[in-house]
């Protein structure tokens, strides 16, 4: 028989972490079966379990399929009001995992129970942060928001580095064209869309948690969701400018292509131009006409290569007081 409490995986039996949350003190405790931390079922549980734990819970628990088909796939983060419980999932790109890389969980909060349904075990950690958080009279509401609280607390950190290494690029576009320079702005390009795309999630999030409090009549969660949505609509805000800076830096970037580009043709130009009055001497000494003075001439040939010489000088120094050299 399995309960909440353990569960059989593979021919062995694995200990669920289950937390309560004593709301008179706010403080955070984790469970132990051990009778010497007996705690009231009637008190708020956090449980932290995969998905496979998830969905072999014994129990009646509403639309429990509905959020186990959306973690199938997980690639945006979103939240569901029901009448009986509120679920969501959240999917946090690399910058927001101390491990830098992406993950994502599930929660599903149903009456005195928050799930937290995870294959990556990243909440464990969160979880031990968010207990200096707690308050008197804290609710599971309460908890959920100081784990996305978390998720974010060091992102402005992230996008400052960012920032710092896009400045380092301008730096180097400005004194020459860099090698490379498409595939790393390629890069910085898709790490502020994902970033993007992510904060706006949480906005959407946050707003629709804060009318599910409003209707429910949870002022101070209510308060909490909008400063939360504060913060992340900073933390929007700041990866626009971010790419805006990244466009001004393409730009700069193509300027300077287009600069040398247009070097190079002007040297061209000014080459062509030198030889052409030389093209036009030799293509009329080389008809080959029979009552030509200058082929009698002992010094004609001389007297050509003096020729050529002086027009390409004159050339030069005109060149040179249009400023084309």
């Amino acid at each position: 028989m399995m309960n909440e409490n353990r569960i059989m995986r593979k021919g062995a039996v694995r200990e669920m972490n289950r937390y309560w949350l004593h709301t008179a003190s706010g403080e955070l405790s984790l469970a132990r079966d051990n009778g010497k931390n007996i705690e009231k079922e009637s008190e708020p549980q956090i449980i932290l379990l995969n998905m496979e734990e998830f969905q072999q819970l014994e129990g009646n628990y509403p639309h429990r399929k509905n959020l186990i088909s959306s973690m199938r796939f997980i690639r945006y983060s979103k939240v569901e009001a029901f009448h009986e419980c509120v679920q969501g999932i959240i999917h946090v790109p690399k910058q927001g995992s101390k491990k830098e890389k992406e993950f994502s969980f599930g929660f599903y909060l149903f009456e005195n129970k928050l799930f937290l349904i995870e294959e990556d075990e990243e909440l464990q950690e969160i979880l031990a942060k968010v207990k200096n958080d707690m308050f008197d009279g804290c609710t599971l509401h309460m908890v959920l928001l100081f784990i996305c609280n978390a998720l974010i607390d060091n992102d402005i950190l992230y996008l400052q580095k960012i920032e710092e290494n896009l400045e380092k690029v301008e730096d180097v576009v400005i004194k020459r064209i860099p090698e490379h320079f498409n595939e790393v702005i390629m890069r910085y390009r898709k790490q502020l869309s994902e970033s993007r795309a992510y904060y706006e999630q949480l906005m959407n999030m946050g707003d629709f948690m804060q009318m599910y409090m409003n209707r429910e009549s949870l002022v101070e969660e209510e308060q909490g969701w909008e400063r939360y949505m504060n913060r992340v609509e900073r933390l929007h805000n700041y990866v626009e400018t971010i790419r805006e800076y990244l466009q001004q830096i393409r730009e700069m970037y193509q300027t300077q292509i287009d600069i040398h580009q247009n070097r190079i043709m002007s040297i061209l130009t000014i080459v062509t131009t030198l030889f052409l009055p030389l093209t036009l001497i030799t293509g009329w000494y080389g008809m080959n006409f029979p009552n030509m003075p200058e082929f009698g001439w002992k010094y004609a040939y001389p007297a050509v290569i003096i020729v050529s010489i002086l027009v390409i000088i004159l050339e030069i120094i005109y060149f040179k007081k249009k400023k084309m050299l």
